[in-house]
């Protein structure tokens, strides 16, 4: 199956019937995948899980059977071999026949009409997170605190991280809090909320296998305590990684199970991680 250029991933799938207003025989397949992702203040993973489907939408003329195939080495349930794509759990719609996919990870079904997720699946345990985030805070003085967020991309440089943003709470005594981004910065911005108590920084495109950083010269209206530096944080990221995902979950093909029919479908594949 070909796949969509990255810009797609800001594209609802139903985007091609409603650029050229007539029906085309196209099928849409969308591997989202939602990380949920805890550390600790030293960088060390709390907990972390993977919520995923497999989504679709058919524009296929007289509603053909397809077959989709997954990774071979696909396991469902803990204790998988090492290197093998590992799922905690999974369900499938209705109309999936699931007689082929014991032996051949491949799913057999009719479309229903519309959009609807052929797989809902769940990942809990260690994996490679796509950013990490590294904080410092120094007391400059009783009332000033600098806070340092460094912030890294873990993930191949051919990929990148689409409008990531980072909240940073700030102690609720901060009476102002001055941005500094880095003299190279591209595409980025931060500006401090005094009604909310935190910091937003955005990046437009934060490219794989760089770094970026932010300094918040912090000024308080109290002097600092012991409890002034827990209020810095939790620091919390919402990104979108097109074509991109972390279980390594794939779809190896996608056919029309009935063979002989006059037209060759266009199949678009598509990955997303948030």
């Amino acid at each position: 199956p070909k796949t969509t250029p990255s810009m797609a991933a800001h594209k609802p799938i139903t985007y091609q019937r409603e650029r050229t207003g007539k029906q085309k025989n196209e099928i849409f397949v969308d591997i989202l995948e939602r990380l949920n992702v805890l550390f600790s203040p030293s960088g060390l993973v709390l907990n972390s899980t993977i919520d995923g489907c497999i989504q679709m939408k058919s524009y296929l003329s007289g509603n053909p059977e397809l077959r989709l195939a997954l990774n071979e080495d696909l396991v469902i349930g803990k204790g998988g071999a090492y290197g093998s794509v590992t799922l905690d759990d999974c369900n499938f719609h209705e109309c999936v026949q699931l007689q082929d996919f014991e032996t051949s990870r491949t799913l057999s079904f009719i479309p229903p009409d519309g959009e609807f997720v052929v797989l809902n699946y769940r990942v809990t345990g260690e994996f490679r997170a796509p950013f990490r985030v590294f904080p410092a805070i120094d007391e400059v003085s009783p009332y000033k605190l600098d806070v340092t967020i460094r912030c890294r991309a873990d993930i191949p440089e051919t990929n990148y991280g689409a409008n990531v943003v980072i909240r940073i709470p700030v102690p609720r005594n901060t009476a102002s809090a001055g941005c500094e981004l880095a003299q190279n910065a591209v595409g980025q911005q931060a500006e401090f909320s005094n009604t909310a108590k935190h910091v937003t920084w955005t990046i437009k495109k934060f490219q794989g296998n760089t770094e970026q950083t932010i300094r918040v010269k912090i000024t308080l209206s109290d002097p600092a305590t012991t409890n002034t530096r827990k209020e810095i944080g939790p620091i919390s990221l919402n990104f979108e990684v097109p074509m991109y995902n972390v279980s390594n979950l794939a779809v190896r093909y996608l056919r029309i199970a009935e063979q002989g029919k006059a037209y060759n479908p266009y199949r678009w594949v598509r990955y997303v991680t948030q």
